[in-house]
């Protein structure tokens, strides 16, 4: 069965991205041999993608400026905006509005047999935790304090979480596992 995954990195402070909204500051702790080697068992476990306007905008500009490449292969990437976006050649991009939970069947069918990779941003997964479709929490905890900045879900959220493991990747990097209940 299709499970929803938010797969997400943060400081020890619980932030995703500083005070400028900028999430490059994990770049350096992504390239750590235990966090990507972790990373890239998840994604193949990855049938779909789901990313919000702001984030895929942010990433469709550094992809189409060379200062990165298509990290989602050819995985279906639905895009939740308000706004219209430029699309990317030789990527499967869905651009969709409404509400999560209306969007949720279609999404999981498109994953074939894989799971759903909430990539965010913060307020995407945090309607995926108020329509209770999300099923994991996988948080990459660095030892960085931001100090301020984008929180995890990025929105007043309350949940109970389940702890499901935690795994020392390295470096004081770690990641945690949690059901969203």
């Amino acid at each position: 069965m299709t499970s929803f995954k938010y797969y997400v990195g943060a400081s020890v402070d619980g932030f995703i991205a500083d005070g400028s909204k900028d999430a490059h500051w994990f770049t350096t702790f992504a390239k750590q041999p235990g966090v990507k080697k972790h990373f890239d068992q998840f994604f193949e476990s990855v049938g779909a993608v789901v990313i919000g306007g702001k984030t895929y905008a942010d990433i469709a500009r550094e992809v189409a400026e060379g200062r990165m490449e298509w990290k989602f292969g050819d995985k279906p990437v639905w895009v939740f905006t308000h706004h219209e976006l430029p699309t990317l050649p030789d990527t499967d991009l869905t651009f969709i509005r409404g509400e999560f939970g209306f969007w949720s069947r279609d999404i999981a069918h498109s994953a074939g047999a894989g799971d759903v990779w909430i990539v965010g941003g913060a307020d995407v997964a945090g309607g995926f935790v108020e329509a209770k479709i999300l099923d994991e929490l996988i948080v990459v905890t660095v030892p960085v304090v931001l100090g301020e900045g984008t929180s995890i879900f990025g929105r007043g959220i309350s949940t109970q979480l389940s702890s499901l493991s935690v795994t020392d990747l390295g470096g004081d990097i770690f990641l945690s596992r949690y059901s969203v209940d």
